[in-house]
């Protein structure tokens, strides 16, 4: 027992060791028996207990250690599955709001009444039963066969050769009608036959006359056409009673090829005053001379000027002098005076006084009521000619005088609109005049500009392979609107409707008689408002509730169905920049997708994002119309303009309800200083441009811009590489004659992370004072209007009680 006893008192102190070496971690337990062992045995060295002390310590530190590696671990892990339900998150949101759009896509294509109808490929045969129904004469819809030119054919010409002794005249209209993508050789599938007639030809052997049946003959000879059985005549030579109205086409057609500079010899429409009030230069009779004379004495009674030669030929009506000769008092007229010969129809005479008038700038004045003017069917005359019975020819001066100020400005600048477009050259001639004429009269849409698809980026993908969801989406607290499928707007729903209802507009405002198949149209009508809370529903329609703020916001409302807009975002070797563009449209609401003109990883957005891969450098490109877009709605956007969601959002919601005009953000106006027209962008009271690098528009002005405006002032954009954006505003104001609309408060826009841009180039003020004297000098004019207003939403600074929200919080 003794030993026992002595043998337990020895061991109690080493016992904290067998567990230690037992258990790899010790507890607070085990050190606490430890400490209070030290206690009850003071025997043991304090040197001892000193270094148990540190070795316990280092056992804890390598404990903590491996807590913490595995601790690091499982951040990591953490952290990863954070990302990944990140992004399952947004591609939850993005499925949840594309079944949402999809569900509303799917009541709306329930209704049986928005089928989608497909066009008929030949209207319906003519046959013998139905043609002996229809009486026989010369009108234009019993003499044409209809049932050769499908309204989905393609419009085919066919054209006889000249002979081989063919004029140089009609052999340059010969090789225009060639190259049109009309042009046919196939007889068995031509629509129309082109024949080019000179002095006595006989058209009856034609090949293919069948008395003349959807024949169309271009006279070039000095006396009318006898005999064209049921042919469309194209002549500025009609005999007394010949002439066939609605059918035979009046037209001067002694002109040159088209030259790029052809405006050069045209005269600007100012200065509004002109030396002579009237003029007149050719042989009269007697009782007409002597009506002339009064009219000098009344001129000169009222302090006017009127020129008239009367005596300078034998020939009734004939013209005096040479073309230059013309050209020079008619560049000094403010009216010309017409007269056409009695008895004829139409006249070679009238027809060239007309052209030349037109040409100089002097508004013709045409003394007949019977006259034919060249398209009468077509162009609206009474915007650019006066026309009085002769009888009113003694009361002329009082009648012209009566005329105000921006009338006869008007009236000028119409008829070198019309010159340049349908009469200026073979080119317009053929392509605008005769081949638009016969498309509206035959009824086949078609003959738009035909635009060849983009080129993508990455070889055969508009896509970059290497994409990401955005880590740090950009958070805007303001809801601006539901989230959306892409959805396309609807095309080419105009094709007759060209032809019928906006013919007038492309012919006389536009410049456009092409007749049909536009993809969009800026100018189709708005609906009944209360049309959207009805029917509308089946049709794409998204009326606001009743309310503000979010009620606003939750719907785009417009009376006008749902749409979106397409982001063309301009850039060139900056990708940091454009990375930067593309977050900034992340989660924007109403975007339909964005077309930025790389090895590297770009962020991956709530709708596609197509690269295109441009032909050349130039800014031309902003507003080339890719068949890619499939809005309406275009933002036109530089890669270093840093504009908020709600702004752009905003902005859209007006452009809905202005759809021809310009709506942006920067504004610029130009301004006359000794003389000069400048270009000035500092802070004004009224603007007269709109910078597109920050704007909306439609697409239908990409087409204009790209294949209607002058080419010489795409050439001098490329030349300066500047200008475009005024460019495109001219073009704008040219057709509408329409201001832009600024929208907001912002008046510069700045890139701090830009270290390179075009705007700080030394030379860039200079080019954009030149390039609006030489637009100007190119139309003839300034088309830019002034706008002393801007647009802001209608709750913009007004006071609202507790319970209402304002539709926008900033704008």
């Amino acid at each position: 027992l003794i030993l026992v006893a002595l043998f337990t008192a020895l061991s109690l102190p080493f016992i904290p060791y067998l567990q230690e070496d037992l258990f790899t971690k010790p507890s607070k337990y085990f050190f606490r028996n430890e400490l209070e062992s030290d206690k009850n045995f003071p025997c043991i060295d304090d040197g001892d207990r000193v270094k148990e002390l540190q070795r316990i310590l280092q056992s804890v530190r390598r404990d903590l250690l491996e807590a913490a590696k595995r601790l690091e671990v499982t951040n990591a892990d953490f952290q990863d599955a954070e990302k990944k339900l990140s992004v399952k998150r947004v591609e939850l949101e993005e499925l949840e709001s594309e079944l949402t759009s999809l569900r509303l896509v799917q009541k709306e294509l329930r209704d049986k009444r928005n089928v989608p109808l497909m066009l008929p490929l030949l209207p319906p045969p003519r046959n013998q039963s139905f043609d002996k129904i229809i009486p026989k004469d010369t009108a234009f819809e019993n003499a044409f066969d209809f049932s050769k030119c499908s309204i989905a054919g393609g419009f085919p010409l066919y054209l006889y050769r000249p002979t081989f002794n063919a004029s140089l005249l009609t052999r340059r209209f010969y090789e225009v009608f060639r190259n049109m993508k009309e042009a046919t050789t196939s007889p068995t599938s031509a629509c129309i036959f082109i024949a080019f007639v000179e002095d006595n030809m006989k058209i009856s052997e034609l090949s293919f006359w069948r008395s003349g049946t959807n024949h169309v003959l271009l006279n070039f000879g000095k006396s009318d056409i006898k005999s064209p059985e049921n042919a469309v005549v194209v002549s500025s030579v009609f005999d007394m009673k010949n002439y066939r109205k609605d059918f035979d086409i009046s037209l001067y057609l002694n002109l040159q090829n088209r030259d790029i500079n052809d405006w050069k010899s045209l005269p600007n429409l100012l200065p509004y005053e002109r030396e002579y009030l009237i003029s007149y230069e050719g042989f009269l009779e007697d009782f007409l001379r002597k009506q002339l004379e009064q009219i000098s004495f009344s001129c000169i009674s009222s302090n006017d000027t009127s020129f008239f030669k009367t005596n300078c030929s034998t020939i009734p009506f004939s013209l005096c002098g040479n073309a230059d000769d013309r050209a020079s008092t008619l560049k000094d007229s403010m009216f010309s005076l017409i007269f056409e010969a009695p008895l004829l129809d139409s006249s070679e005479q009238f027809h060239l006084r007309l052209w030349e008038s037109l040409k100089y700038g002097a508004i013709p004045v045409v003394l007949s009521l019977k006259a034919v003017f060249p398209l009468h069917d077509f162009i609206d005359w009474s915007q650019a000619a006066l026309q009085f019975p002769l009888q009113r020819l003694p009361e002329l001066h009082f009648i012209l005088r009566s005329i105000s100020v921006a009338d006869i400005l008007e009236m000028r600048r119409q008829g070198r609109f019309l010159l340049e477009n349908y009469f200026l050259n073979v080119e317009g001639v053929v392509s605008n005049a005769v081949v638009g004429a016969l498309r509206k009269r035959v009824g086949v849409p078609g003959g738009f500009f035909e635009v060849s698809p983009a080129k993508p980026l990455f070889g055969n993908s508009y896509f970059a392979e290497k994409t990401q969801y955005l880590s740090n989406i950009p958070f805007d607290k303001e809801y601006l609107g539901p989230s959306e499928a892409p959805h396309n707007s609807p095309s080419f729903f105009h094709n007759f409707t060209a032809l019928q209802k906006y013919s007038y507009n492309l012919w006389n405002a536009v410049g456009i008689s092409l007749g049909g198949s536009p993809e969009f149209l800026p100018f189709d009508p708005p609906f009944p408002s209360n049309f959207e809370y009805d029917e509308g529903a089946a049709f794409g329609f998204r009326p606001i509730a009743p309310g503000s703020g979010a009620e606003f916001s939750a719907a785009i409302g417009g009376n006008r169905p749902r749409e979106q807009f397409t982001v063309i975002l301009l850039t060139y070797r900056r990708e940091a920049v454009l990375v930067a563009a593309l977050e900034r449209l992340a989660n924007m609401p109403y975007l339909n997708q964005v077309l930025p003109p790389s090895d590297r990883v770009w962020p991956k957005l709530h709708v596609p994002v197509l690269f295109i891969k441009s032909e050349k450098n130039s800014l031309n490109n902003r507003f080339i119309p890719y068949s890619e877009i499939k809005t309406e709605a275009v933002l036109s956007l530089d890669d270093d303009v840093d504009l908020k969601q709600h702004e752009i959002i905003f902005a859209f919601r007006v452009w809905r309800e202005q759809r021809q005009k310009i709506i942006g953000f920067p504004a610029r106006y130009h301004a006359k200083y000794d003389n000069q027209i400048y270009y000035n962008s500092n802070h004004t009271c009224q603007h007269s441009m709109i910078l597109t690098g920050a704007a909306f528009l439609h697409k239908w002005y990409l087409y204009l811009y790209t294949y209607h405006m002058p080419e010489v002032i795409r050439m001098k954009v490329d030349e300066y590489m500047n200008c475009e954006d005024i460019a495109m505003n001219f073009l704008v104001a040219h057709v509408t004659r329409q201001p832009p609309i600024k929208t907001t408060s912002k008046w510069t826009i700045r890139c701090p992370m830009c270290s390179e841009m075009l705007s700080q180039d030394e030379t860039h003020f200079t080019e954009r004072h030149e390039c609006i004297r030489f637009f100007s000098e190119v139309y003839g004019y300034n088309p830019l209007l002034f706008s002393q207003f801007r647009v802001d939403s209608v709750l913009f600074k007004t006071r609202l009680p507790p319970q209402h929200q304002k539709c926008f919080k900033y704008v």
